[in-house]
């Protein structure tokens, strides 16, 4: 069972060796990429996340501004991207009638941003992986699509470039996927896909070599 109202992003990335190969196959990608964010995400509940669901909690600087985020995501319905439900809900001055914590059946009142790690933990949701990175991140109008060049070293891929769309349904989910799996045949990107999700490289990583 997936949350209510909850938007459909649809994405693929591509791996690159570097900023000018990138740059050299996404001629657009330089000028659209207007806003650096720092992040440090952090994943609950490996159970969970085992069975096809991401909860998240998430420090984001943007300069000197810092936020805070608790952030859900459904299974993967996709083909060739990746399609999820996604829920992001801002915590940074604390959180009261949480969609996510109360799909997850932790609580229902209000919280500050100290107590949703331990209210997560004391209700069967553990800490189980983090990673840090940064993003640079637009939007290009000319074809409709939001676009991110994500840094984070201790990836397999460390550099990636996502390309996505949202959606409010599965039905138009499915169009945003199939006009971006055109998109990248047009732009001859195919060798350059990763189909796995950054915290599934992460998980793989970690976990897989145990």
């Amino acid at each position: 069972m997936d949350l209510q109202n909850a938007d459909y992003e649809v994405e693929f990335r591509c791996h690159f060796e570097n900023v000018d190969e990138a740059n050299a196959k996404i001629p657009f990608l330089a000028s659209c990429l207007q806003r650096r964010t720092d992040w440090v995400t952090t994943f609950y509940g490996l159970d969970l996340f085992r069975s096809g669901y991401l909860l998240r909690v998430s420090d984001i600087f943007t300069g000197s501004e810092r936020k805070y985020y608790i952030g859900w995501k459904g299974r993967d319905i996709g083909e060739f991207a990746n399609i999820r439900p996604e829920l992001d809900e801002e915590a940074t001055d604390g959180i009261a009638h949480s969609l996510i914590l109360e799909w997850l059946g932790v609580i229902k009142t209000a919280l500050n941003p100290q107590e949703i790690v331990p209210e997560l933990e004391r209700s069967g949701y553990q800490k189980f992986m983090s990673f840090q990175g940064n993003d640079f991140a637009g939007y290009y109008e000319p074809l409709d699509i939001y676009v991110k060049l994500m840094s984070c070293p201790v990836l397999k891929w460390p550099l990636l470039v996502e390309i996505e769309q949202m959606a409010k349904t599965e039905e138009d989910a499915k169009e945003c996927e199939r006009n971006l799996q055109e998109l990248c045949r047009q732009m001859q990107l195919q060798e350059y896909v990763v189909r796995e999700e950054p915290p599934l490289l992460l998980y793989s990583q970690i976990f897989d070599l145990k």
